[in-house]
């Protein structure tokens, strides 16, 4: 307690704000301190709010001591986001003994804060994930309801959103009880999507829980990491941040659930065969990684990626649904084939399942100039796949290709979607749904036959990989 009174009186002198006369501090005084950094002391007299310095100042102080700041460092490494390496100067210092007493709290202060800053800017420049919530109201896009397949049938699935939600809600929840809150399908799935070889930072429930378990903690070193970091602990501090929206947003989706079934519907049928049917749970999650994916059964977003932007969400919904439909269609493959071609078969699948989904519903706004790009990057990276299984099979190096080409909606999603895009625009959108059975050596298929009959469309791959594709049995 007398630590956090005589640091009040630190910044008293700079705040002009009304305190009985006990609470005076000589602020010359302060300057003369030898232990306390200046600089520092100016840099969050210079950057803080009166509101955030006092918090900042609390959560410091609640700790035994200082030093005890040194386990922050752990706690980055736990979730992953030491990899930003725009922060690595602050978790080095913060790895350092501070100096004990109030020069240490002044000191820790000072690199969370600034740590604090660098992450929300980070954050607010991906483009991929909405920083915050903007009091947007849900509104639906205009479609056909003519187009709509009435032999499909979808819903939400609330319950793994519910179950985090209920998680963080509980403070000092035990990590028994979380593992036992975890034990549902969709989590399992979840993981399995999580492990796959491009995620940078994969996940299992016991990274999980203790993830949980450390978002819903008060205790005072938790408390500080996820002031320090918002967006931390595989995104799961910016949900305990932001509970109350996050829990309306769901009342707002069950609300409107039969409009955005609808539109959904309509946005996918038209580039699916007239006789396709299938039942699909769209489960909502909140979770690091991926803003929407499909694992086996289970289909799902990730919710804190969008909050209530529903520009950016409501495509998504489209985009995934989609993959619902591929795989309700889809023709089981059943031929044998030598290991390094099969790997180019399943890398051309990714292409064709991601970038017909891309073409329905872009996962993310590009400009002429980023998507024209990334199309160019994602023929260079499948060339690159055609040399390392069919030229000279190397799979660690395939393997690479396929990560670069797929991670973060990447090149290869908007190669696909341009090749959807030719054959739709050169055939028609039956042409695209009757691929959709067949798979990637089908897609590529209709993508050269629709560039041989345009007379504007030129074909985007080198001589050697269509003979290949083209003489594909």
């Amino acid at each position: 307690m007398k630590r956090k009174l005589f640091l009040w009186l630190i910044f008293i002198g700079t705040y002009s704000f009304s305190q009985p006369s006990k609470f005076a501090w000589d602020w010359e005084t302060i300057k003369s301190n030898s232990k306390i950094s200046q600089k520092e002391v100016q840099w969050l007299q210079d950057s803080l709010s009166k509101s955030e310095l006092a918090r900042v100042i609390d959560l410091v102080s609640d700790l035994s001591r200082p030093a005890a700041s040194q386990l922050l460092v752990s706690h980055f490494y736990l979730d992953g986001s030491f990899k930003n390496q725009t922060i690595s100067p602050y978790l080095d210092s913060l790895s350092v003994r501070p100096p004990d007493g109030e020069a240490g709290i002044i000191r820790v202060a000072y690199l969370v804060s600034g740590l604090r800053k660098k992450l929300i800017e980070s954050q607010k420049a991906n483009e991929y994930y909405v920083a915050q919530f903007g009091g947007n109201i849900l509104e639906l896009p205009d479609y056909d309801k003519k187009d709509i397949n009435t032999n499909i049938r979808l819903s939400f699935d609330y319950e793994p959103a519910e179950v985090l939600l209920d998680i963080l809600s509980k403070p000092d929840i035990g990590y028994q009880e979380i593992i036992e809150k975890l034990n549902l399908h969709q989590f399992d799935k979840l993981i399995d999507h999580r492990n796959q070889s491009f995620y940078g930072t994969p996940i299992n429930k016991e990274k999980l829980a203790t993830c949980l378990e450390i978002a819903s903690s008060t205790k005072p070193i938790n408390e500080l990491y996820m002031y320090a970091n918002p967006y931390g602990l595989l995104n799961l501090t910016d949900v305990k941040s932001n509970l109350t929206q996050y829990k309306n947003q769901l009342k707002d989706l069950y609300s409107n659930e039969q409009s955005i079934f609808n539109y959904i519907n309509a946005s996918i049928a038209p580039f699916l065969l007239k006789n396709t049917a299938f039942e699909r749970k769209v489960s909502f999650f909140y979770m690091e990684g991926a803003d929407g994916w499909a694992s086996g059964d289970v289909t799902a977003l990730d919710l804190n990626y969008f909050k209530d932007d529903y520009q950016k969400l409501l495509p998504l919904l489209v985009h995934e649904t989609y993959h619902s439909g591929q795989n309700a269609v889809a023709v089981a493959n059943t031929i044998q084939r030598k290991d390094n071609i099969q790997l180019f078969v399943d890398i051309l699948n990714y292409v064709f399942n991601e970038g017909t989904a891309t073409y329905v519903a872009p996962p993310s706004i590009k400009t002429d100039s980023e998507r024209v790009l990334a199309i160019k990057e994602g023929i260079r990276l499948l060339e690159g796949v055609y040399e390392s299984t069919i030229i000279k099979f190397d799979e660690h190096s395939a393997m690479q290709l396929q990560n670069s080409g797929i991670a973060g909606a990447g090149p290869f999603y908007w190669l696909g979607a341009e090749m959807s895009r030719v054959i739709v625009s050169e055939q028609g959108s039956k042409a695209l749904a009757t691929t959709i059975p067949k798979g990637g050596i089908a897609f590529f298929k209709a993508y050269f036959s629709a560039v041989q009959i345009s007379k504007s469309e030129q074909n985007m791959f080198n001589s050697d990989f269509r003979e290949y594709i083209l003489k594909f049995l």
